[in-house]
């Protein structure tokens, strides 16, 4: 007995979250914090979405209890470095 929904069906899924919710953070960041450089928008996008993405997977390995240090401390630098970057890349312009 074959399944109805296939691999790339689930990949394409969590690509059109991903990518949705990429597009929703951007337009966040370019009407709030950069509305005097939208361009900074993308770059910000990206980066939230990675670590959204990060704090995500960090959550669920928080219930299985695997590699959770290591990831932690990614997630808090990550985190950390965005917010200096978007502080100092919108106080700079």
């Amino acid at each position: 007995m074959e399944l109805p929904i296939n691999i790339d069906d689930i990949v394409n899924f969590f690509y059109l979250f991903y990518s949705a919710v990429r597009r929703l953070i951007q337009y966040i960041f370019e009407a709030t914090i950069t509305k005097a450089d939208p361009s900074l928008a993308a770059k910000y996008a990206d980066a939230t979405t990675i670590l959204i993405t990060i704090t995500a997977l960090l959550l669920v390995l928080e219930i299985f209890s695997a590699a959770k240090k290591i990831l932690r401390i990614l997630v808090v630098i990550g985190w950390v470095l965005l917010i200096l970057s978007i502080l100092i890349g919108t106080v700079g312009h």
